[in-house]
């Protein structure tokens, strides 16, 4: 009888079970491995069913060359003790399977096999499932620290190998902005520190990654984001009405008339337009930052088209029916879309989706409304502890009077 699908039961013990893939028969030598559990338990039998599926389909993986799992199941057969099963045979369990493996790879492959599962190197990528596991960060900031750990082994592929001279060259090398160095290579120093706190590099000497030097190339552009012009954002309204993108048309409006960002925007549902203290707002939740979690009214400019959005919304979303990236984010095709249409315009790389914030920024800084005000719509922190720590913020009513300086 099968349960879980991998569990077996017979007779009063439970066995492993997994099909070999086709494409591995020949090189396994049969078509399903099956393994006992050594135990009549099934609590105990689930438990351990799950560790011995992975080590198979690790060892599928690494028969068909893929170099994450060769590294890794190279590793395990070095941790692995070496028992001998039979007295008779020339060598132990551990050596035998090492062969096994070995001698099924090109000759490349085969040397790189070899060095990690007798200790002679250890793959830089080696420990990053555990860290990624101990780590408490969003899926996206994980996969963008493992993009960047597996850029840096691209180059420096054994931890033996890295050296500060080689880190600072590296680092020297990379053509990216300043901005995109420094937030890679902190992502490869959080690592190495996770490294030296597990014992697997040496917690006395420097951490090779840190206090690096984060210059940009010579000869590179540096883009300063600027503000659209009322006239601008006008004109990007009426081209996106051209081109009959009327999300995009909505997007715009919405963002000149509350200067919250794309993603905030792209996040707002029906429920999220209400009264507070008699008057119509949004309510921005989950922002970048803590102050980024606030109330915003509605420009009066916006109350037909809120309630048009409300209305018709097909999926609770004020802008209904946008893509949503792998980690739930909406604003991705649309801000592309915004893209390629600032560019047809003629707008160069200083003015992005983002430009139209500061364009709320400064129409509300030349209409003399208070900095304080300015941040409770906008989402920023306070520059004061009185304000920034005590205060509750600013009454809707304050709030709505300064909105309306916004005109186009």
């Amino acid at each position: 009888m099968l349960m879980n699908g991998y569990l077996q039961k017979r007779r009063n013990g439970y066995y492993a079970r997994l099909a070999v893939p086709q494409d591995l028969r020949n090189y396994y030598g049969r078509g399903e491995l099956i393994q006992s559990l050594k135990t009549s338990d099934q609590r105990v039998a689930k438990a351990k069913v799950l560790k011995v599926i992975s080590d198979w389909k690790l060892g599928f993986e690494a028969a068909r060359g893929n170099q994450d799992a060769l590294a890794t199941l190279a590793a395990e057969i070095r941790l692995a003790p070496d028992t001998k099963t039979d007295p008779n045979a020339p060598m132990s369990d551990k050596d035998a399977y090492l062969e096994s493996i070995a001698d099924s790879l090109p000759e490349n492959k085969e040397r790189r096999f070899r060095d990690i599962a007798m200790g002679r190197a250890t793959p830089l990528t080696l420990y990053l499932n555990q860290y990624f596991e101990q780590w408490q960060a969003e899926p996206k900031t994980k996969d963008m620290a493992k993009t960047a750990i597996h850029r840096v082994a691209e180059t420096i592929p054994f931890l033996e190998g890295v050296t500060r001279p080689l880190v600072v060259r590296l680092v020297a090398s990379d053509t990216t902005s300043a901005a995109t160095k420094s937030k890679n290579y902190g992502f490869v120093r959080q690592y190495w520190k996770y490294l030296q706190d597990i014992g697997a590099v040496s917690d006395q000497a420097r951490n090779p990654f840190s206090e690096l030097r984060h210059t940009s190339k010579k000869g590179q552009k540096k883009h300063k984001r600027d503000s659209f012009s009322a006239k601008e954002i006008n004109q990007l309204i009426k081209a996106a009405n051209a081109s009959s993108d009327g999300q995009l048309v909505n997007l715009i409006t919405i963002a000149a008339y509350t200067g919250a960002r794309i993603e905030e925007i792209c996040q707002l549902q029906v429920g999220s337009v209400n009264k507070v203290e008699g008057i119509d707002c949004f309510s921005i939740a989950n922002a970048k930052t803590e102050a980024g979690n606030r109330v915003v009214p509605v420009h009066p400019e916006l109350r037909t088209l809120i309630k048009r959005l409300v209305r018709e919304s097909s999926d609770n979303y004020l802008l209904s029916e946008l893509s949503e990236t792998k980690y739930g984010d909406r604003s991705n095709a649309i801000g592309k879309r915004f893209g390629r249409l600032k560019t047809e315009l003629g707008f160069g790389p200083e003015k992005v989706f983002h430009s139209i914030r500061k364009t709320v920024t400064t129409m509300l800084e030349n209409a003399g409304v208070p900095e304080g005000v300015a941040a409770d719509i906008l989402g920023h922190e306070k520059a004061t502890i009185t304000y920034g720590v005590y205060s509750t913020g600013f009454s809707t009513k304050l709030k709505l009077d300064a909105i309306r300086h916004l005109a186009y």
